[in-house]
């Protein structure tokens, strides 16, 4: 019984299944757990930015475009681009400050003050002195008066030297303590990735300017395409150094001031240190430092050289720094970053000053997917604008102290303008996105507008990716398990499209993110796993069942079995059994040589099973002159008796063409015994040498109906059963109620005459 269902398994239809769950769990846990299919996924994600966004423009008349209105753009964004008009007009980048300086006034120095843009980013470094002090002034003055400017910082993993990295965190600290720290940052801060490096405005203009921040995107994979905003970084600086030695149990550090303790791999590899220490983990630490660490050579005996090693821990004080993006959102919004709650890996909650909160999705790293609108805009003046785009040109005036000389209003109220630059022969501010190269200031217009409409896109959770990986795989192993490959391919290939269809609609209607690599790589994986699995195994049935049933049936009836192959064990089943055998053949072999004899036997014997093959009779065994056949085995047939009667028929008329060729001395007669009831068919046999054949009472009765036709000197003999079965399809005389041996009821027995007209 258990190596019944050993085999059962194994069979392709139920392995298929196995195989499924095997390739469902095994992507589950290596897709959703590891990085494995993080450049997939951001490659599908650039594919869904394709689908999503496509630019729709008509010719309103010759020469006169008209671009469909795009919803998902917020429309108090404004990007000024430094182009090619503003570099005809003021010369060769870098302007003077007091070019910006000018710009800056232009937008703040207006009558009605209620009308002011909401905050304007200069989205230029400003981090020496110029050559000429005037200009600095200048500037310094203008983004005082405006109180709107908000300006920009850049971080870096790599230290710049202690010495600037004192000076700019010098500059850092009127930033930091008009941002100040979020109110909670989850437990998990430790293990965001630090920079060390920083590079900041002058002092005059971070205490001049409203708000900061960082100016940082992350380019997702080694092609540098840009998808992700961090929202919240981590600036650590450099307060000193502890050696292992010198370290004991009762050192400590201000957790609440985001003091953290880390010691460096060999590769540069960070560690954290968990604090408070015991006995055992500083042990522990111990031997990881000496282990992985680099060493620290120093002279312990004061001879000049070197003698001793040591190994070396950092203590660094930690600043969170909101992106530049996120610093402009919070000025929208009313709220303060020291407000915000920040949970890396999950998400960051801002307190609008409405009481209303925003809940924005983050990775371990606190960034955010930027929901890019649309393609990259032209800055031709009649190309295509995902983001309305103005000329600096425009914008940088000059304008006199006296209000009285001021305009009403500049058609900027509320807006969010940002200014940056907007022309290929400037400074390297090009980075690739999912929709192409984009400058700089126009992808921090993308991201500000995810923040500002909340279009956050957002990951299926982890249990709805695997219920999705299991389904989709499951579905696949039971198309490629129980159908025919001419089948199981299009259906699977329909599914894997169809689901990237799907997920395709779903992030373009809800903005959810499907990881669809995963379980398209299951459904692949899964199918071609049981292909192979089928072909090699059923292959191997296949030649088990030619070359157990090749010399009994047809070779129609054989490729009907290798679609549904039978069952090779012993079971019971209604069939119907024929048995012939010549008449006088003993006296017959008396005149014939042996040669003579088997020559003419053969001829015989081969049109009689010609007859059984092609009514699809299975042939059992010849026993000298007699034959064996049965029908409804090993594939069923609902027309079994039928079949048994039209080949008795058929091998009667062949018998009367044959005895008209052959002389008189070789013509044959033969007897026909044919019984329908339920009969155990299988392999009958040792293990070295089997037999597919039939037992059974009514096997027996079969065989006695065929010697019966000495006694009532007819042809064909069938049972009352089989009788029942096929009289409206045929001619019977009744001949008898008879009592064969075995048999305790009396038969009644039919003589087949012909078929009915």
């Amino acid at each position: 019984m258990a190596g019944e269902n050993v085999r059962g398994l194994l069979k392709t239809r139920n392995f298929g299944f196995v195989i499924g769950i095997l390739f469902s769990a095994f992507f589950s846990l290596v897709g959703f757990s590891t990085g494995l299919f993080g450049n997939i996924e951001a490659r599908l994600l650039d594919t869904f930015f394709s689908f999503k966004n496509p630019v729709e423009r008509e010719a309103v008349q010759k020469d006169v475009w008209k671009t469909a209105e795009n919803e998902s753009v917020s429309p108090d964004i404004l990007i000024v681009g430094i182009d090619v008009k503003a570099l005809q007009r003021f010369g060769s980048w870098p302007f003077p400050r007091s070019r910006h300086a000018d710009l800056v006034n232009y937008l703040s120095r207006i009558k009605k003050q209620d009308e002011r843009e909401k905050s304007l980013l200069l989205d230029v470094f400003f981090i020496e002195n110029s050559a000429d002090p005037d200009n600095d002034s200048a500037l310094v003055k203008s983004i005082s008066d405006s109180g709107r400017v908000f300006l920009e910082s850049i971080l870096d993993t790599s230290s710049f030297g202690e010495t600037l990295d004192e000076e700019m965190f010098g500059r850092l600290l009127p930033l930091l303590e008009k941002a100040g720290t979020p109110r909670v940052i989850g437990g998990t801060w430790r293990e965001m990735q630090p920079s060390v490096g920083l590079q900041t405005n002058l002092w005059d203009l971070n205490v001049a300017a409203r708000g900061s921040g960082a100016a940082n995107v992350v380019a997702d994979d080694a092609g540098g395409v840009v998808r992700r905003q961090p929202l919240v970084f981590k600036y650590s600086r450099f307060l000193g150094e502890i050696t292992i030695d010198d370290l004991d149990t009762s050192f400590a550090l201000d957790e609440n001031e985001y003091e953290r303790l880390s010691w460096f791999e060999k590769n540069g590899k960070e560690h954290v240190v968990q604090l408070p220490l015991s006995e055992k983990t500083l042990a522990g630490l111990r031997d990881a430092m000496f282990d992985k660490a680099p060493p620290l050579l120093y002279d312990a005996d004061g001879d000049g050289n070197p003698n001793e090693e040591t190994r070396v821990l950092a203590v660094y004080r930690d600043y969170f720094i909101p992106s530049i993006t996120f610093s402009l959102a919070l000025d929208y919004w009313n709220a303060a970053f020291a407000d915000c709650e920040v949970y890396p890996g999950s998400e960051i909650i801002v307190r609008k000053a409405d009481g209303t909160a925003v809940s924005i999705p983050v990775d371990e790293q606190c960034a955010m997917i930027i929901n890019f609108a649309g393609p990259a805009s032209s800055a031709a003046t009649d190309g295509y604008k995902t983001f309305p785009v103005r000329s600096y040109a425009g914008y940088s005036r000059e304008t006199g102290e006296d209000a009285d000389s001021w305009d009403e209003t500049r058609a900027l109220g509320g807006k969010i303008v940002l200014v940056g630059a907007f022309d290929k022969g400037m400074a390297d501010d090009e980075k690739q996105t999912p929709y192409g190269m984009m400058f700089g200031i126009e992808i921090h217009a993308n991201s500000l507008n995810t923040l500002l409409t909340g279009a956050f896109i957002r990951h299926l959770p982890r249990w709805g990716n695997v219920l999705l990986v299991f389904f989709l795989t499951m579905l696949t192993a039971f198309f490629a398990a129980r159908m025919k490959n001419f089948l199981s391919l299009p259906l699977s290939l329909v599914l894997a499209i169809s689901t990237f269809i799907g997920c395709s609609l779903v992030f373009d209607h809800y903005n959810i993110l499907i990881n669809y690599g995963v379980p398209f790589a299951g459904m692949f994986f899964t199918y071609v796993t049981i292909i192979l699995y089928r072909s090699s195994t059923e292959e191997r049935e296949k030649r088990k069942i030619r070359a157990m049933f090749g010399k009994y049936v047809s070779p129609e009836v054989v490729a009907q079995m290798m679609d549904h192959p039978p069952e090779l064990g012993g079971v019971d089943r209604e069939l119907t059994v024929f048995f012939s055998d010549i008449r006088g053949f003993t006296s017959l072999s008396e005149t014939l040589t042996p040669q003579e004899l088997v020559r003419h036997l053969n001829e015989y014997l081969s049109a009689m099973t010609d007859i059984i093959l092609e009514t699809g009779g299975t042939l059992d065994k010849y026993v000298g002159d007699e034959i064996m056949c049965f029908w409804g085995a090993p594939l069923e047939v609902r027309d079994h008796a039928s079949r048994a009667c039209r080949c008795a028929l058929m091998q009667r008329d062949r018998l009367e063409e044959l005895n008209a060729a052959w002389p008189p001395e070789r013509r044959l007669a033969i007897g026909i015994g044919i019984n329908t009831g339920v009969m155990t068919v299988g392999n009958m046999g040792s293990k070295g040498r089997m037999n597919y054949t039939l037992m059974g009472d009514n096997v027996n009765l079969g065989a006695r109906l065929e010697g019966t036709n000495k006694v009532y000197g007819t042809m064909i003999i069938v049972s009352e059963y089989t009788y029942a079965t096929v009289k409206d399809e045929f001619v019977f005389r009744e001949l008898d109620t008879i009592r064969v041996k075995g048999k305790n009821r009396p038969v009644v027995i039919y003589e087949l005459v012909d078929y009915r007209t």
